[in-house]
């Protein structure tokens, strides 16, 4: 039986081609997947291991943010720390968001890891952490030295002058020279700027400050002494924590692995579907490969094979399959991988470098998918065997399949449960996250619903389908649908699979398009301010700029947006503060409760908040400020949810005295009436050159709002594309095998008059037509399952209603049926090459 499985496998190689072509896609997901989260995740971390390579000991602020005042890790604690003994370096350091303008006034690099700190040599002069590799190290302000990668990419050498933007403005600086560092952000394409130690402490801290100091053993030395820990505590300040370099190695590699396990997992997601959706591709060809070889099997079984022998026979025929894909899509995933990391060196999204890293895990779980997704899909056609009968062999007519009617129940049980379950959810559940759940839930449970109906629905939508294409093509098109209902199983199982990529495609773009403008419905209204003028990096705006913006001609009223970590009645959340006279003048505030007269002293709540809280006006709140002070706020006023404020909201008047330094990011600016234009050409000339600041009008923040959506989606596109792409293999290979069993029928149709043209056009529109069919419930499902889950989506009081994108949708569809054409491209050709006397004479 094992000769015979294995003579049948290459027997069949050309027909199970294209389904370990589907394994093999769908393997190389997980596979490339895997290997690019662990070569990433590695090189991470071998970046945190070089950067506090000998570090012994490490002082830092404690992040805690209720500690009340700012620890004093200044120089006298590093000289104190320097004469302890067992000691052979300590290294203050002090760092901020900083970044290279070029020649042209563009910003180098990967602006969101760009970073400046400040040159800290030691007693010989040399700072161990950067070499200079040209000119010399800054040494007073007004100097500055760039990474070696930095320079070469603006185009700067030494004795030029350049801009910086740091500390919420832009410096200009001279270059003295430039440095080699082995520091994990360059790696990951950031520029590095090093200061001299006071501009960095000015800029990023306060003077005299350090907000880390590493004490590092001599450098033979090859294990720490262990009172050297005890010995750097008993010496910090309150307010400070000490951590072992082992801890900072560790806690850069945990981040650098929590930074690339989402990645990873919803990569993952998407290979996940591309196998589901393999799934029916696999199950289609095992069906139709045992519908063809019944009297074989049968004949198996009359010269006395038992059912277990003819059983394990065809597993291990899907085994192998399986494997070979595994096999080949493991390979195909790590050449992805390789692939990917060479082709993002040198661009904004470049990753650390490092070697490529397969583990034996990425071996494994790729071999296990392979082989698992297909016997798993191949199980049910196989458990088929067992029934045939050892006189199938004799007989001229073989039995048919058992029919539909049990499954059919069962479908349309699951689809009234799930659509029942879905409304009652929606009317009656509270809402929140666990109505979502219940919603997706309820909409998978129709979902499957549907995918057990699909036979059934077959017929009644090819058949209706079937009248205007008999009309526009004749008897080609007559013939193509009742190609397409000889087999509802088989018409079902090529379908799903386009049908579940569309499905996901067309309910996402409901969300994202109901998102999108829901949102800016809200933003357009919440907002008052004409424009907002902000930081290009993660620091805070000057407060010299804010005074500037308010002084500048047609501004009615502006106001900074600051944020802190605070704790509120009893947890940890971010509040919000505007200016009490400006505030509400540049945002519109719904007032349920009270009113913005009293935000100078109070505390504004958002109203599911407050009605989560219990809080009304008139309230009073327990806050923990930023520096730890305890204190008491009176709820002043409650309102309706903005998507551009936060549910917690004071005055920078009550804010502002608990912060080391004000921080904020953005300044809303209202113009005069009727002068909004005016304001934005003062506005473009007063810091449209500076490449510190941005300024956005209220269109651009609303439009900014929606980019993100419009990312999320693209990049759900491009995954799903996957799915596509599997869905497209298994339209070819059920329309290659159907070829293959009708060559006597189409031999007989080329007999009688069919030319080979008209013989092309009827794989051609059989093809559409399964795959129109997949497309109509793809997005049929995938519209209603959308508008479920945007009536589940909590966005607080702001109003989320469903928009149904209906362009994009039929584009959907037409995409749907040019999939079928293209897939039908190769079995068209086949068909009608075929000779006629040797199509007549096939069994």
């Amino acid at each position: 039986m094992l000769r015979n499985a294995l003579r049948t496998l290459a027997a069949q190689r050309t027909r199970l081609a294209l389904t370990v072509l589907a394994i093999v896609f769908g393997v190389a997901f997980v596979a490339g997947v895997l290997t690019l989260k662990d070569s990433i995740t590695e090189a991470s971390a071998s970046a945190a291991a070089d950067d506090f390579a000998g570090v012994a000991v490490g002082v830092r602020a404690d992040p805690d943010p209720g500690t009340p005042d700012r620890p004093a890790l200044d120089a006298r604690l590093v000289d104190r720390l320097r004469a302890l003994p067992g000691v052979g370096a300590v290294r203050g350091s002090v760092s901020g968001p900083a970044v290279v303008v070029d020649r042209k006034g563009d910003l180098v690099g990967r602006v969101e890891e760009a970073v400046g700190t400040n040159h800290a040599p030691g007693p010989d002069g040399v700072d161990p952490l950067y070499r200079v590799t040209s000119g010399r190290a800054p040494t007073a302000a007004g100097q500055v030295a760039i990474d070696d990668a930095g320079a070469r990419s603006a185009g700067y050498r030494v004795g030029d002058r350049l801009r910086v933007v740091a500390g919420g403005g832009t410096l200009d600086a001279t270059l003295v020279g430039t440095v080699h560092a082995d520091d994990a952000r360059i790696r990951l394409g950031a520029t590095l700027t090093l200061f001299d130690t006071a501009t960095a402490q000015r800029l990023f801290a306060a003077p005299g400050a350090y907000d880390l100091i590493t004490v590092s053993t001599p450098p033979k030395t090859k294990t720490p002494d262990a009172a050297l820990p005890q010995a750097v505590r008993a010496l910090v300040p309150a307010g400070a924590e000490t951590v072992t370099g082992a801890e900072l190695t560790s806690e850069r590699r945990e981040l650098a692995a929590a930074g690339t396990a989402g990645l990873a997992t919803g990569l993952l997601l998407f290979a996940g579907i591309a196998l589901f959706v393999g799934t029916f591709i696999i199950t289609n060809t095992f069906t139709m490969l045992i519908g063809r070889r019944t009297r074989e099997l049968a004949l198996l079984r009359a010269v006395g094979a038992t059912r277990r022998q003819v059983t394990r026979s065809v597993r291990f025929e899907a085994l192998a399959t399986g494997l070979v894909g595994a096999l080949l899509g493991l390979l195909l995933g790590i050449a992805l991988a390789a692939g990917l990391l060479a082709l993002l060196r040198g661009t904004d999204a470049e990753p650390p470098r490092g070697p490529l890293v397969v583990r034996p895990t990425t071996i494994l779980w790729s071999l296990l998918v392979g082989v698992g997704v297909t016997v798993a899909a191949a199980w049910l056609p196989t458990r088929k065997v067992a029934r045939i009968p050892p006189m199938a062999a004799l007989r001229a007519h073989l039995p048919g399949p058992a029919g539909l009617l049990r499954r059919n129940l069962i479908g349309l049980l699951l689809i009234v449960l799930g659509v029942g379950g879905g409304y009652t959810t929606v009317r009656t559940a509270p809402g929140g996250d666990g109505q979502s759940v219940l919603i997706v839930v309820c909409g998978m449970v129709a979902v499957t619903g549907v995918l057990m109906l699909i036979p059934l629905l077959s017929v009644a939508v090819i058949g209706l389908l079937a009248r205007p294409l008999t009309r526009v093509f004749g008897v080609t098109g007559r013939l193509a649908s009742r190609n397409a209902l000889r087999d509802p199983r088989r018409t079902a199982a090529t379908a799903s699979a386009l049908m579940i990529g569309l499905f996901l495609v067309t309910g996402l773009t409901v969300i994202g398009a109901s998102l999108k403008d829901s949102l800016d419905h809200a933003a357009a209204r919440g907002l008052t301010a004409d424009y907002a003028v902000s930081t290009t990096l993660r620091d805070p705006i000057a407060p010299a700029t804010v005074e500037r913006i308010g002084r500048l001609p047609h501004v009615a009223a502006a106001s900074v947006y600051r944020t802190a970590a605070a704790e509120i009645a009893g947890g940890e959340h971010e509040l919000a503060a505007l200016d009490p006279v400006a505030g509400p003048a540049v945002m519109r505030f719904d007032f349920v409760e009270g009113g913005p007269e009293t935000l100078r002293t109070d505390l504004f709540v958002e109203r599911t908040e407050a009605k989560a809280r219990g809080l009304k006006v008139g309230s009073t709140v327990a806050v923990t400020f930023p520096d730890g002070a305890p204190g008491t706020l009176r709820v002043g006023g409650i309102f309706r949810a903005n998507p551009i404020a936060l549910p917690y909201l004071v005055s920078t008047t009550t804010l502002d005295p608990h912060l080391e330094r004000p921080v904020g990011r953005q300044v809303f600016v209202r113009s005069l009436p009727g002068e909004a234009k005016a304001l934005q050409a003062t506005l473009d000339e007063a810091f449209g050159a500076d490449p510190a600041l941005r300024v956005q009008s209220k269109n651009d923040l609303r439009r900014g709002l929606a980019a993100g959506i419009d990312l999320l989606l693209n990049i759900v596109y491009g995954l799903l594309g996957m799915a596509v792409m599997i869905a497209v293999i298994g339209i070819v290979n059920t329309l290659a095998m159907s070829v293959l069993e009708r060559t006597r029928e189409i031999g007989l149709l080329r007999a009688i008059g069919l030319d080979a043209r008209r013989v092309r056009d009827l794989i051609r529109l059989e093809a559409a037509l399964i795959s129109l069919f997949g497309g109509l419930l793809g997005v049929g499902l995938g519209v209603g399952v959308g508008v479920l889950a945007v009536r589940g989506i909590d966005l607080g009081n702001v109003p989320l209603g469903a928009t149904i994108p209906w362009l994009r949708i039929a584009l959907f569809v037409l995409g749907a049926i040019g999939v079928g054409v293209l897939a039908a491209a190769w079995p068209a050709r086949r068909a009608a090459r075929m000779s006629v006397l040797g199509a007549l004479g096939t069994e």
